[in-house]
C-alpha cells in the first residue's frame, strides 16, 4: 500500500513537474511573437494574395490597439490601429516583395510583470529586379500583457546618425 500511495505521488509529481517543464514562459511567448512577425512579414514572389492578406492581418493581431510606431528619419511619431498596421504591413508586402525579416541579438527586459522591454536587430535580407540588399535595423520595442498573451505596443527604430 505504501509503495502505490508513493507511485502516485510520485506520477503526479511529474506530472507537474513536467507541465511546468514544457508550458512556455513568458520570454519564450515574446520571442515566439518576434518569431512569427517575422514570418508574417517575410514575402516571397510565391506568396499569394490570400495569404498575403491573411499574414498582414495575423502580423496585426500581435499588437495592441493601438501600437505606438516611431522611426525619425521618416517623420513618424505616432499611434496606429490594426486597420493601420494591416494596411502598411500590406504596402510594403508589395514594396517589398522578395524579402525575408529576422530579429537578431534580441534581449528582453522584464521591468514588470505585465510589461517587456526588447532590445533587438531587424535584419532584412532581400531581392529587387537588379540587386541584392541586406538592411539592418536596431530596435527598441515594448510589449505589454493583456489576459495572459503578450501584444506589441511600440516599435522605435533607434537612430544612431542624426542629420
Amino acid at each position: 500500500m505504501k509503495n502505490r500511495n508513493f507511485l502516485i505521488l510520485l506520477a503526479i509529481l511529474l506530472v507537474a513537474g513536467g507541465t511546468l517543464f514544457f508550458l512556455p514562459n513568458d520570454e519564450k511567448k515574446i520571442r515566439r511573437n518576434l518569431a512569427s512577425l517575422a514570418d508574417y512579414c517575410s514575402s516571397s514572389r510565391e506568396e499569394g494574395s490570400i495569404e498575403t492578406l491573411k499574414k498582414a492581418a495575423l502580423s496585426a493581431k500581435l499588437c495592441s490597439n493601438p501600437c505606438r510606431i516611431q522611426v525619425k528619419s521618416f517623420n513618424i511619431n505616432r499611434d496606429f490601429n490594426k486597420k493601420d498596421i494591416s494596411d502598411h504591413i500590406l504596402m510594403m508586402k508589395k514594396m517589398l516583395a522578395n524579402t525575408r525579416f529576422d530579429f537578431h541579438d534580441t534581449v528582453i527586459d522584464f521591468p514588470d510583470d505585465d510589461r517587456a522591454e526588447i532590445m533587438t536587430t531587424l535584419r532584412l535580407e532581400g531581392k529587387t529586379k537588379d540587386n541584392r540588399f541586406t538592411d539592418a535595423y536596431e530596435m527598441n520595442i515594448t510589449v505589454t500583457k493583456s489576459e495572459g498573451d503578450w501584444f506589441f505596443s511600440s516599435f522605435t527604430v533607434v537612430e544612431f546618425i542624426e542629420q
